[in-house]
């Protein structure tokens, strides 16, 4: 089983959805469909009720406002949903301190519920990674893109995993970045719909991820893909996933 842990099959691009997951599962790929916002929550947990290869992950993407609504929505489903996410911090447009304080609300939360979080870190990865020191649940960064000082630290939290996404078909960045990485570490992603520059992203571009991780570490796919989903089943605590 190949896994996408972090993908937007809710975006309005798609106008079949329900089709693109129909095919992963005849390729045998499952899905972690990640929220953004409290209506797009909503959708995810509709398609994860729905699709066995489905799983809903609810998040707050931080370039939005913080809304309580969400906290009692994760809290409310919390038997439904897998991990929480999108969330963290992004300074794409300058610094934002009231983003740093939702973030440390949504790790606390997290840890309270034992959920893993999936992270987003955008020009704000020194303060994602500080703010993970202590954390007591998996803390996945999603593509990560921090410098070697920064990998390092995380590297040394054995709470923090990396999912890599699809594009590093093509990225030497995230090449680069999953040879210093060890493979137990590692999970992979497609970000769906972006991210991608020949067609539109879909789940089933998952492949390259795990094509390139293989060949980086010199290992055959099929035994990357064994690799890979232990660390999903440990990390997102589930055994039917």
């Amino acid at each position: 089983m190949k896994y996408d842990i972090h993908c937007h099959l809710t975006n309005k691009e798609y106008s079949n959805p329900n089709t693109i997951i129909t095919e992963c599962e005849k390729n045998n790929i499952s899905i972690i469909l990640n929220g953004l916002d409290y209506e797009d929550n909503e959708k995810v947990l509709e398609f994860s009720k729905t699709y066995s290869n489905v799983h809903a992950s609810l998040g707050m993407h931080p370039t939005n406002i913080f809304d309580s609504k969400i906290i009692n929505q994760i809290i409310k489903n919390k038997d439904k949903i897998i991990s929480i996410g999108e969330v963290g911090i992004d300074y794409k447009e300058g610094v934002d301190e009231t983003q740093l304080i939702n973030f440390r609300k949504i790790i606390q939360l997290a840890e309270k519920l034992s959920k893993p979080l999936i992270i987003h870190s955008r020009n704000a990865e020194k303060e994602v990674i500080n703010e993970l020191i202590s954390i007591q649940v998996p803390a996945i960064l999603h593509c990560f893109t921090g410098k070697k000082k920064l990998l390092k630290e995380a590297l040394n939290n054995p709470n923090i995993y990396f999912s890599i996404p699809a594009n590093i078909k093509y990225s030497q960045q995230f090449q680069d970045l999953v040879k210093e990485i060890q493979i137990e570490k590692l999970l992979c992603e497609t970000d769906s719909p972006y991210l991608w520059k020949e067609c539109m992203n879909t789940p089933l571009n998952v492949i390259y991820s795990y094509e390139k991780i293989s060949q980086l570490k010199g290992i055959s796919i099929p035994e990357c893909e064994d690799l890979i989903e232990k660390t999903v089943k440990t990390v997102f605590k589930l055994s039917n996933i």
